[in-house]
């Protein structure tokens, strides 16, 4: 006569429960990796920082691209929160950002998707403030060809992109 144990009903319900909540969050970010703690990295396709006024618009030929592309996927590849922030930028924050204040605008050729369990589609732009408004909480505001979203990510750190800046002659006024 054979025992039963109850380990084999544990392990398939355990697996069940897995499969489900992987299943469910895919189902809702349209992203099957949404649990990786990697983020995929991108190359932008230009680059425009607004530094106290003057814009400057850099190409991947440019001198000083590079260093602010990698500076870019450093800073995205951690994140502090795994939800969108409920923050959003205004028209006037907006036209302040260009005037008066450092930011800086990543365009991309193709969508950009984040390894987060929620669902980010469509995103091709991407803002840091770096010496402006909401900047010292580490927002990251997402759009689609410039015009940006409710909400924001929040790394963890911009420091590879501050110290990118800055090698490539955009300092921060203290």
């Amino acid at each position: 006569m054979k025992r039963t144990s109850l380990k084999e009903p544990i392990l398939i319900f355990i697996v069940i429960v897995v499969i489900l909540i992987w299943g469910l969050n895919t189902f809702n970010t349209g992203n099957p990796l949404w649990f990786l703690p990697i983020q995929p990295q991108y190359r932008p396709a230009r680059i425009i920082v607004h530094h106290y006024g003057q814009a400057t618009e850099l190409r991947p030929d440019d001198e000083g691209f590079d260093a602010l592309a990698e500076g870019l996927n450093a800073t995205l590849s951690d994140f502090q929160s795994r939800d969108l922030v409920s923050i959003g930028i205004g028209e006037q924050t907006l036209a302040d950002y260009y005037a008066d204040e450092f930011v800086l605008e990543a365009f991309y050729g193709q969508n950009v998707e984040f390894n987060l369990p929620i669902r980010l589609t469509g995103i091709n732009t991407l803002l840091f403030p770096i010496d402006a408004r909401h900047s010292e909480r580490n927002y990251v505001f997402i759009g689609n060809n410039r015009e940006y979203r409710a909400g924001a990510l929040q790394v963890v750190s911009r420091e590879a992109l501050e110290a990118a800046l800055a090698e490539t002659g955009f300092p921060q006024n203290d």
